[in-house]
């Protein structure tokens, strides 16, 4: 007869852990715990420093190049600027030209304009304040009347040396104060010399 094989069960490995190395007694302790967790997170810590380090290093030597660049454009238009330099100096003595003409213009005028404004302006008329501009001349005063105002406005815009009369400001002087406060102002359009070399 044919025996039968009896089936036995394999039996699982059994794995020991052997920890030959006693466990310290202190590290059960909660200052033992937190001197292990303090140790662990420790050596994180000096990892990322060093890499932070590393990543300083790299930086340094990208930001120098960049400086040395910029450092050869600073020259390079530095360069460029000293030589626009007489051409600057040239400019700013042509402008200092330029503003010693015109304010001798200016002088020319309020001597010119003194006598136009002699002969345009009515007896009736006191002028507080009287500015005279290259181009333009502004009446600050009183009109002792209405009618000294107008012959003042007429006489402005008949004159063949002002246009563009406008009035700024016509207001009442009070109950107890005759007269009117008035400001206006004109434009210079020629003066009494311009006018003689036109005829010449």
């Amino acid at each position: 007869m044919p025996r039968v094989k009896s089936k036995r069960k394999k039996q699982a490995p059994i794995v020991l852990d052997v920890n030959l190395m006693p466990k310290d007694p202190f590290f059960e302790t909660a200052l033992g715990r937190s001197l292990k967790w303090t140790v662990s997170v420790g050596r994180y810590i000096v990892i990322f420093t060093q890499l932070v380090v590393i990543f300083s290093f790299l930086t340094r030597f990208i930001l120098d190049r960049q400086v040395t660049d910029l450092n050869v454009i600073i020259n390079q238009q530095k360069t460029a600027i000293e030589a626009y330099s007489d051409l600057e100096k040239n400019f700013l003595f042509v402008q200092a030209q330029i503003d010693d003409v015109e304010q001798l213009q200016q002088e020319s005028n309020l001597i010119e304009i003194f006598p136009l404004l002699n002969e345009t302006i009515p007896s009736n008329i006191i002028l507080d304040e009287l500015t005279i501009k290259q181009n333009e001349v502004i009446f600050s005063g009183i009109a002792l009347s209405q009618t000294a105002l107008n012959i003042l406005v007429n006489n402005v815009k008949l004159s063949a040396y002002f246009n563009d009369v406008s009035m700024e400001k016509i207001e009442s002087r009070g109950e107890n104060l005759p007269g009117l406060s008035f400001d206006m102002r004109a434009k210079i359009v020629k003066t009494a010399n311009s006018t003689e070399e036109i005829i010449k």
